[in-house]
């Protein structure tokens, strides 16, 4: 009996020493990933925990009720009118393949639709062959226009996204680990596959390309409203920053300062042959286009020899129905 008593002594105290741990409850994920602490630019930022899944109806493949651990998602969001949405659904199918036996599952959301159009674009318009992977439709606000949901207003905009397609990487522990387009889907979505991606620097990424598109907007207007001195001020902040590699960007700065038809009293020439020599030379001083706007700025800093020299590369790089416009250009210098 004493024997029995020990026993049943030790079982007890070892019941009660693991109560307390049964009796605990699985804590929360943080809202953030750790080492995530980039300020705030937005209601979702990449580094968050990945808001749920608003489904209405799933139109193609097994549902995917919650994130779970261990396995990637891609949410990408479409419409049945979008163009570029189409087009690059082949990519995104390649993608799913590539990386089935990996643990990632693609969904492609319809958003911004009426959810009637999606039945017959699957069925008759090529859809099902053209999206391997599964495909699913928001649901719908109550109360609101038909094109708005909770994907449409959760993810698109929570995170500033303003246009489709727009692909949102979830990751292993339910984390965004990514935005951006589909067609830049692969780098990011091999890393964060692999267990390599850098989460905190995308998050840093992604707050400067937000604030940088915001000043964009802000210069753009200044330099059409011809308030150049604003204008040039915000360039500079951008050259200094993420805009010193955008090609684009750069040619839009320069060429705003030396558009030969534009009435500027005082241009800085400086500023814009900076900007046109970087995206000059981020394109391997092989694009005509922007040749053309680094010669105009040496032309509109007196110096002639160069901008004639670097039209004459212009029109010979521009494709057939732009030749005779660089050409012209070139005339116009050389008098």
């Amino acid at each position: 009996m004493r024997f029995r008593g020990t026993i049943c002594a030790a079982a007890a105290m070892l019941v009660m020493a693991g109560a307390p741990a049964m009796a605990q409850k699985a804590q929360p994920k943080p809202e953030r990933a750790p080492g995530v602490s980039v300020e705030r630019v937005g209601k979702l930022m990449v580094g968050d925990r990945a808001p749920e899944l608003s489904i209405a109806s799933w139109v193609k493949g097994e549902p995917v009720t919650g994130f779970e651990d261990g396995k990637v998602y891609v949410v990408e969001c479409w419409a049945t009118w979008c163009g570029p949405c189409i087009a690059g659904m082949p990519h995104v199918s390649e993608l799913q393949k590539e990386y089935k036996d990996k643990g990632v599952t693609v969904i492609g959301v319809n958003i911004w639709d009426d959810p009637k159009n999606v039945e017959p674009f699957m069925t008759k318009k090529g859809g099902n062959d053209r999206m391997q992977y599964t495909v699913a439709v928001e649901e719908k606000i109550e109360g609101k226009d038909i094109q708005n949901g909770k994907i449409a207003e959760n993810w698109m905009a929570a995170a500033g996204q303003n246009g489709i397609p727009t692909a949102f990487i979830v990751d292993q522990s339910g984390y965004i680990a990514w935005i951006g387009h589909p067609m830049e889907l692969d780098k990011p979505l091999e890393e964060v596959v692999a267990g390599k991606w850098d989460i905190a620097k995308a998050a840093k990424n992604f707050v400067d390309n937000i604030k940088s598109e915001k000043v964009q907007q802000e210069m753009m207007a200044a330099f059409q409203s011809g308030n150049m001195e604003q204008a040039t001020k915000l360039a500079s902040e951008l050259m200094d920053g993420a805009g010193w590699d955008n090609p684009g960007l750069l040619n839009f700065v320069a060429w705003s300062i030396s558009d030969p038809e534009a009435k500027i009293e005082h241009r800085d020439t400086k500023l814009a042959i900076k900007a046109a020599e970087r995206a000059a030379e981020l394109t391997d001083n092989k694009e005509a286009s922007i040749l053309d706007t680094l010669a105009w700025a040496y032309y509109q800093a007196g110096m002639k020899d160069k901008a004639i020299a670097t039209e004459t590369k212009a029109a010979e790089l521009a494709p057939d129905n732009q030749k005779e416009q660089f050409k012209a250009s070139l005339e116009q210098m050389k008098k």
